[in-house]
């Protein structure tokens, strides 16, 4: 019986290579933060168009 619970506290203990493998982890967690990285460029164009615009407004 102690081998089998060694057994299973072996196989819950999975390495974050094995995961990534198993799951496709690295590309949807790549895939992700560039979508929330091209957001926040996003963000930051069109920030500095109104600022851009207020800017010639003052003008």
């Amino acid at each position: 019986m102690e081998d089998q619970t060694k057994n299973n506290q072996a196989d819950e203990q999975i390495s974050d290579e094995q995961l990534a493998d198993v799951s496709g982890g690295n590309s949807l967690h790549k895939t992700r933060l560039d979508h929330l990285d091209n957001q926040s460029k996003s963000v930051k164009d069109i920030q500095e168009t109104r600022l851009d615009h207020l800017d010639n407004q003052s003008k």
